[in-house]
């Protein structure tokens, strides 16, 4: 029996399904590729501080001897640049702060203004090799940290230079550098507070130690609860 070929209306119905299907699930594969790759980079940024931190200290000695001040123009930013520098693969360094990252205005994870990190002067930077741009600060530190904090853009200048998407926050201890929000040191209420309340610099450890940013999808997350999103 010689087989039917489809109708041109047929052909028509099924090429439109198949573009309704692309429409709806493209944007969520897109999305979840980009929330991967972020998530490998700062794991890898991650291990390179902390890398570049251990040999510091077996080279100069403890941090404590660093003269690190956490005043407001103190200058600790620059000591902590001048002792990662030499351990870093990097590009390019910025010691007063202006020219590593871009001049733009970085958003919240809600869509709000937070900071353009180019017109401030008491940050120092440096781009790495991969284009990760990283920057040190100590004065807004004082209430997280002992030595300061570290800012790291992961996919570098590129959009959308958003707090807890590409942008995460460290802080410097004694002998570790934590990822803010990390529940040993801040616990629960401070990354409810300042991550999935969409404010966004206390997702670094979430990122890191979850290996998701599904925060970024569901609010009823948290270190003695659910670690994913429900699968819909």
């Amino acid at each position: 029996m010689k087989k039917q070929a489809f109708t041109l209306a047929e052909v028509l119905v099924t090429l439109g399904i198949i573009g309704i299907v692309a429409a709806l699930t493209l944007p969520s594969v897109i999305t979840s590729t980009k929330e991967k790759t972020a998530t490998s980079q700062l794991k890898k940024t991650y291990s390179a501080l902390q890398q570049a931190f251990l040999s510091a200290q077996e080279k100069y000695g403890d941090i404590s001897n660093w003269g690190i001040s956490m005043e407001e123009n103190g200058g600790g930013e620059q000591v902590l640049l001048n002792y990662f520098s030499p351990f870093m693969k990097k590009v390019k360094t910025c010691k007063n702060g202006y020219g590593c990252f871009p001049n733009v205005t970085y958003k919240n994870i809600d869509g709000t203004n937070y900071l353009n990190w180019n017109i401030l002067n008491d940050r120092s930077a440096m781009i790495l090799s991969d284009g990760t741009m990283v920057m040190f600060n100590t004065s807004a530190a004082k209430d997280y940290s002992k030595y300061g904090q570290i800012y790291v853009d992961v996919n570098g200048a590129k959009p959308p230079n958003q707090v807890g998407v590409d942008f995460f926050y460290f802080y410097i201890f004694d002998n570790a550098i934590v990822p803010s929000g990390a529940p040993r040191y801040y616990g629960d209420e401070f990354f409810m507070e300042k991550c999935v309340k969409k404010a966004g610099f206390a997702c670094a450890a979430w990122v890191i130690y979850n290996g998701n940013m599904d925060y970024l999808h569901c609010s009823d997350l948290g270190w003695s609860g659910r670690k994913r999103c429900p699968k819909k």
